[in-house]
C-alpha cells in the first residue's frame, strides 16, 4: 500500500470520527459539501484552516504561558484535521453513509454507477402511459426535472447528483420551505415496502433521487426527524398525494 492511499485512508478514519461525534453539526457540514459543481464548502474549510494558522502563529509569537501555547497547539491540530479532512471529502468527491450501525466512505462517481440496492422495495405496476401521466401530473405543482430520471426512480436505476429530481412543493403553512412530508408520502405510495424501511434508508432513498428547493431556489434538507413526523401526520394534505396517483393511474 503507497503512502497516498495510507494517507486518504487515515483520513476517512478522521472524517467518519468526527462526523460521529459531531452529529448535531451534520446538517450544516452536510449543506456545504452535498453539491459536487459547489466550491463554497472548499472556500469554507480552507479559509477556516488559514484561520486557525493565523491564531497558531499570533499565540506563539506573543507572550504568554506555555500551557496556553501547548493546549491551542492540540486544539489547532484536531481542527485542522477536521478541515482537511472535509476538504478531502469535497475535492475527492468522498461521501458518507450508514448501513444499520455502521459509517462507510464511498465515492460519489462510483456510487452512481450501482443501482440502489433495497431488495424489499418495489414500484407499483405501471404502463409507461401510466408513468408519463403520473410524471405530467406531479411536475405540474410538486416536482420538476427529467422524465429519464422519473423513470429511474421507478425502476431504483442511478442517476447523476446533478440530474436528480427537484421537489418544489411547498409547505401550506410555511410556503418558503418545501414540504417533505408531501415527498415522503408520494415514495411511499409509489413504492411498495417503503413504510417498511428504516429512516436512515427512507432518507437516503430521497436524497438520492431528489434535491429539495424552495421558491427562491434555496435548498433545504431531509432528516430521520421529519421521516418521524411523516409516520405520525394525519393531514389532509397528504390525501391528496394519494388521490392524485390514483386518478391517474
Amino acid at each position: 500500500m503507497d503512502d497516498s492511499k495510507k494517507d486518504r485512508m487515515f483520513l476517512e478514519r478522521i472524517a467518519i470520527f468526527t462526523l460521529q461525534v459531531r452529529e448535531k453539526l451534520e446538517t450544516f457540514l452536510n449543506s456545504l459539501i452535498r453539491e459536487t459543481n459547489s466550491r463554497i464548502g472548499e472556500i469554507f474549510f480552507v479559509c477556516c484552516l488559514l484561520f486557525l494558522t493565523g491564531l497558531l502563529y499570533y499565540t506563539w509569537a506573543t507572550p504568554s504561558a506555555v500551557w496556553i501555547k501547548i493546549l491551542f497547539s492540540l486544539i489547532y491540530i484536531s481542527s485542522s484535521l477536521l478541515c482537511i479532512s472535509a476538504i478531502h471529502f469535497i475535492t475527492k468527491r468522498k461521501r458518507i453513509r450508514k448501513n444499520s450501525n455502521v459509517m462507510e466512505v464511498y465515492t460519489l462517481t462510483e456510487d452512481e454507477s450501482k443501482k440502489f440496492d433495497l431488495p424489499n422495495l418495489k414500484a407499483i405496476p405501471l404502463t409507461k402511459l401510466q408513468e408519463n401521466t403520473i410524471f405530467k401530473a406531479f411536475s405540474e405543482k410538486h416536482f420538476s426535472g427529467d422524465y429519464q430520471t422519473f423513470q429511474a426512480l421507478i425502476q431504483l436505476k442511478p442517476v447523476s447528483q446533478i440530474k436528480r429530481l427537484v421537489w418544489t412543493d411547498s409547505s401550506p403553512k410555511l410556503p418558503k420551505k418545501v414540504n417533505r412530508q408531501t415527498l415522503l408520502e408520494f415514495l411511499s405510495q409509489l413504492f411498495v415496502g417503503f413504510e417498511n424501511l428504516e429512516n436512515q434508508q427512507m432518507k437516503e432513498l430521497a436524497n438520492y433521487y431528489f434535491v429539495l428547493k424552495n421558491s427562491e431556489g434555496i435548498e433545504n434538507t431531509l432528516s430521520t426527524k421529519n421521516i418521524s413526523d411523516w409516520k405520525n401526520n394525519k393531514a389532509s394534505y397528504l390525501g391528496n398525494i394519494s388521490r392524485l396517483l390514483k386518478k391517474n393511474l
